[in-house]
């Protein structure tokens, strides 16, 4: 097997294992099968025009922030997390000879969100797993202790430096609406700050990454999370699908716990998580020309211009 797969299993005593390849993103993914036991491999190996520099942060210090996160939730918290496993030789993170990072976690069982027909149990579960982690971290002495990516008002500030870079592949007019749209984005942070505290945020909920099992969500794929204000995630959700009745029933789970939600707030987020997808990415629009100029104008008309004006987004709930 090429890509340093091989070598990776080596590391971890897995030689001869049964490999598929889940996806490749952030991430090479993989399901490892061996010895009636089965795994997630996955080789920090972005996928070509993925670019996460905006994001900032050295890439083996989030990785191992990255997993002992969500070794401290499996220890402390009930939420379903999978556990890190160790190489050979003791450490969580392996180093390939090429220089790419491996890291190895157990097998969620389950079944996919993006895999099968969603029921209202596990939408409305979905949302109060994700509320659920923040008012843990609340309620944590020492939350604030692993390195990991921020959300704040610095990232804004980059992620609008990058979209004026992006003159080769986004329209003036696009780039001039994204900029408007991240200092609206500011002005919410702003307001947020004097009120919150930031906290650790999956950062990235999408279907994928969201398991049913046995009642229950689990939650997968933690690479992107990272410090940031309370409606992170839940702006997240409402991206997650573009079902009106999914939206409110991912809502509902969340203000389940989290009260009755700042429809402001909730816009900002979900603005902001099309708007990290757009500056990080873009230089695939060459490779996406059947989708993407058409998603631009879509995502200008319902996200971009509503929200910088004032009003409320109008392609979600």
């Amino acid at each position: 097997m090429s890509d340093g797969i091989t070598e990776a299993l080596s590391l971890y005593g897995l030689e001869n294992a049964k490999i598929i390849l889940l996806r490749h993103n952030e991430n090479r993914t993989y399901r490892i099968d061996y010895d009636k036991k089965s795994y997630c491999l996955r080789l920090k190996n972005p996928i070509s025009g993925f670019d996460l520099s905006v994001l900032g942060g050295e890439q083996e210090a989030l990785l191992r922030s990255e997993l002992d996160f969500i070794k401290m939730l499996g220890e402390q918290t009930d939420i379903p997390v999978q556990s890190p496993v160790k190489t050979l030789s003791g450490d969580l993170v392996a180093r390939l000879s090429d220089g790419t990072l491996a890291s190895l976690l157990s097998w969620m069982d389950g079944i996919s969100f993006d895999k099968d027909k969603r029921t209202e149990q596990m939408l409305v579960s979905a949302g109060k797993i994700l509320a659920k982690l923040r008012s843990t971290e609340e309620a944590m002495s020492n939350p604030d202790t692993f390195t990991r990516l921020t959300y704040d008002q610095k990232l804004v500030e980059r992620l609008a430096v990058r979209a004026e870079q992006g003159s080769e592949y986004l329209p003036a007019e696009t780039i001039k609406s994204i900029v408007s749209t991240l200092k609206a984005m500011a002005g919410v942070m702003d307001e947020m700050d004097g009120n919150e505290t930031a906290f650790i945020a999956h950062s990235d909920p999408g279907l994928g990454n969201m398991i049913w099992a046995n009642g229950r969500v689990g939650l997968i794929d933690w690479s992107l999370c990272g410090y940031a204000h309370s409606y992170m995630d839940v702006g997240g959700l409402m991206g997650a699908t573009s079902d009106r009745e999914e939206q409110r029933l991912l809502l509902k789970g969340w203000e389940s716990i989290r009260g009755k939600a700042n429809r402001r707030f909730l816009d900002a987020f979900f603005s902001l998580t099309v708007l990290l997808f757009v500056c990080c990415q873009y230089t695939r629009a060459k490779e996406w020309t059947d989708w993407f100029p058409v998603a631009l104008d879509r995502w200008q008309a319902t996200v971009f211009e509503p929200f910088s004006s004032g009003y409320a987004i109008p392609c979600i709930l």
